[in-house]
C-alpha cells in the first residue's frame, strides 16, 4: 500500500497540468520497486479555501502525503521520499522559480494493526 495524497491551491489548475503530476508521481512510485503496482494510488485535491501566509492574491502551494504500510526501511522510506520530492520539484519548477509557491512532502507510516482493506485490483494484478 502507498497512497500520494496531493492538495493544491486552486489556483494551480491554470498553471499545472495536475492529472499528468498524478501519473509522473504513480511512475516514480513504481520505478522505486517498493510497492506493489495494484496498491499505488495518487490523488489531487483542489483547495478551494484556503489563507497562505500573507494572503498574497498569487501564494500557492503543493503539500503531498505519502501513507505507506509498514516494512520498509527508514533509507528505504528517505529514497522514496527523496525521489517523489525531487520529481514534484521538476513539475512545479515553473512555480518553484516565483516567490509565491510552497511544496512540501510527508510521508506517514501506517501501522498493520490499524490498517483494513479489501482489494480486488491485487487480485487481477497480482494472482499468485
Amino acid at each position: 500500500m502507498a497512497h500520494l495524497i496531493i492538495q493544491y491551491s486552486e489556483n494551480l489548475d491554470s498553471q499545472v497540468n495536475m492529472t499528468n503530476v498524478c501519473s509522473v508521481m504513480s511512475g516514480v512510485m513504481q520505478k522505486t520497486g517498493l510497492f506493489p503496482l495494484a496498491g499505488i494510488r495518487v490523488r489531487a485535491y483542489p483547495v478551494m479555501h484556503r489563507s497562505i501566509a500573507d494572503e498574497h492574491p498569487e501564494n500557492a502551494f503543493c503539500d503531498m502525503i505519502l501513507r505507506m504500510g509498514e516494512g520498509r526501511t527508514d533509507l528505504q522510506k528517505s529514497r522514496v521520499g527523496t525521489d517523489i520530492m525531487a520529481a514534484a520539484e521538476a513539475e512545479f519548477s515553473a512555480q518553484l522559480a516565483n516567490p509565491n509557491f510552497a511544496l512540501s512532502l510527508e510521508i506517514i507510516v501506517i501501522s498493520k494493526l490499524l490498517s483494513w482493506k479489501k482489494n480486488s485490483i491485487h487480485n487481477r494484478l497480482c494472482p499468485n
